[in-house]
């Protein structure tokens, strides 16, 4: 039988979660050609994107595979690149191998500066007693605005890693502690749940949020991560790795995707296990957990279209020859 859902999964569901976003990093891009830079080594539209908006993005390769999953902040005076600290190293080496041709620098921001996240149906009541009205907030996901917070100037950004409406607030370290309170003060009243690293994992994994270095990883193709709306624009000029994700759009299929995975284990079977159907292997396994709403063990992983039918059974073996048995799940993930 399901265990009852945990009080951070009822607080997500029916009230509000903070969490300080766990292992992420963040590289401020400035110079007059920022825009354009990315533009050119990215899959989406970065020079349509103005002040206010952001959209996700694959950094690609010359063959066109995922260096990384990025977000991108478009402000006023640069555009914050955001992604996770394990998935920065293939990134920026390739970002400033190919910055010396153009007018942009790029800063490791990550040390200087904090990201918490807020999320659940009472997310706006939050941010309203602490002065950031919600209506302020475009609707789009990652348009966002200037706010101060506790005395201290933050982005507010809206969007939805972990499957509530959420908005993340972005500022420099030396406020995370009192924006933190802030909110907590705040939210007390109305049921507010701070939630641990491993939690916002699951609740991630759920929302079908891939991660960079652990999810995304070389070995993908941008399509394989079902984000082709959010995250590709199939209309834009030539960018590294153009001619690839085209030959992809124009043979209408990739032969895997991501998918969810509900797994008959005790624990969670650590990133890179293989999927079986039988003898043939069908895919790996990349984040994994352990589902605060079920109490079972959840992950993401790439499966082979054929075996990516909601409901398809596979067998995860982990590199030690152990295996056990899983279903997999569309995305965003039920757990039941």
């Amino acid at each position: 039988m399901p265990s009852d859902p945990s009080p951070a999964a009822v607080a997500l569901d029916s009230k509000v979660v903070l969490a300080d976003w766990p292992g992420r990093a963040r590289v401020r891009v400035v110079g007059p050609d920022r825009a354009k830079f990315l533009h050119n080594l990215t899959t989406n539209d970065v020079n349509r994107r103005s002040p206010g908006e952001g959209c996700e993005a694959f950094v690609t390769s010359l063959q066109g595979k995922t260096l990384g999953f990025v977000t991108l902040v478009i402000l006023d005076d640069a555009i914050l690149l955001r992604t996770e600290a394990e998935g920065l190293p293939p990134i920026l080496p390739h970002l400033r191998k190919y910055g010396v041709l153009e007018e942009v620098e790029l800063e490791d921001v990550t040390a200087s500066t904090f990201e918490l996240h807020l999320a659940g149906p009472l997310a706006g009541e939050v941010l309203a007693a602490v002065g950031v009205a919600v209506e302020s907030v475009p609707g789009g996901s990652l348009d966002h605005v200037a706010a101060e917070v506790a005395g201290h100037p933050v982005r507010v950004v809206r969007e939805r890693p972990i499957g509530g409406e959420g908005f993340t607030l972005i500022g420099a370290a030396e406020g995370a502690g009192a924006v933190r309170s802030a909110l907590i003060a705040a939210g007390t009243a109305l049921g507010l749940v701070e939630l641990p690293g491993e939690a916002f994992e699951a609740f991630r994994i759920e929302a079908g949020t891939p991660a960079s270095g652990r999810d995304v990883t070389e070995k993908n193709l941008p399509q394989e991560l079902g984000r082709d709306d959010r995250a590709i624009s199939f209309v834009k000029g030539c960018y590294l790795g153009q001619e690839t994700v085209a030959r992809l759009d124009a043979l209408g299929h990739v032969n895997r995707l991501i998918r969810g995975l509900v797994i008959d284990a005790e624990a969670p079977p650590p990133g890179g296990s293989k999927l079986f159907a039988g003898e043939k292997e069908v895919g790996w396994i990349g984040s994994s957990a352990v589902s605060g709403r079920s109490g079972k063990v959840i992950a993401l992983g790439f499966v082979r279209t054929s075996h990516t039918t909601p409901g398809s059974a596979v067998i995860v073996r982990e590199e030690s020859g152990s295996e056990a048995s899983a279903t997999v799940q569309g995305l965003p993930m039920g757990t039941g």
